[in-house]
């Protein structure tokens, strides 16, 4: 299993509904700058990864389970794991957390692709 990368954030107004808690669409913003953040570890970041090895990340698959709240000015914390690594995809698993609560679990199923085509993925992932 690849190390876990955690990203920190402040809820802030613009990723609240009327009553101050997180809409359920922001959840999948914060999943996709954990896995950014998570890249920068593991691949040098995302241009990296491209410019090193041609192989372009695509989402096939996103899902977010709910499981409490996050309010404004909440500080969280998001982890971002390897759940799964194929030869062409890849499945992250991103936990958001608010101390030791988890308010969200995300899986991200991407496909490495190059020039069009489903391509390995380098070996670092």
């Amino acid at each position: 299993m690849a190390p876990t990368s955690t990203s920190r954030l402040r809820v802030r107004p613009r990723h609240c509904d009327a009553q101050a808690v997180v809409h359920a669409i922001r959840y999948h913003e914060f999943f996709e700058d954990a896995v950014l953040g998570w890249l920068d570890d593991r691949a040098g970041g995302y241009r990296r990864l491209r410019d090193d090895s041609g192989v372009d990340l695509v989402i096939v698959s996103s899902a977010c389970e709910y499981r409490e709240p996050a309010r404004l000015d909440d500080d969280l914390e998001v982890d971002c794991d390897r759940e799964r690594r194929g030869r062409t995809s890849l499945t992250l698993r991103c936990t958001v957390r608010r101390g030791t609560t988890v308010l969200a679990v995300g899986r991200i199923t991407y496909v490495g692709v190059r020039d069009g085509a489903p391509s390995p993925l380098p070996a670092h992932l």
